[in-house]
């Protein structure tokens, strides 16, 4: 399994917000990632500047600049299969989504 980190910046403060004893859980979650669960794939600033004129591109989608860059890396990466929790994968239509 791969990530980036904008998508590990993004899960822990929704752990950290939504969550009952967020901070902690939010916490064990970067624990976990230091010690492997999963790859993590930095984004560079060329991911970055792909993933703004992606948003400019579908402009008529509401894409957050964190799915963006996750288009962006998985494109690069060659990745075809997504665990999405939401429907913009989905709607951008070039992976396979897994739940």
């Amino acid at each position: 399994m791969i990530t980036t980190n904008a998508v590990v910046w993004e899960t822990y403060t929704l752990i950290r917000i939504r969550a009952l004893s967020g901070r902690e859980l939010a916490l064990g979650f970067l624990e976990d990632i230091q010690d492997g669960i999963c790859d993590m794939e930095r984004v560079r600033p060329v991911d970055e500047t792909r993933a703004i004129d992606l948003l400019r591109r579908y402009a008529d989608k509401k894409y957050s600049f964190c799915d963006a860059l996750s288009f962006v890396v998985t494109e690069q990466l060659g990745v075809a299969e997504v665990l999405a929790f939401d429907d913009d994968f989905k709607s951008y239509g070039k992976h396979v989504l897994v739940f």
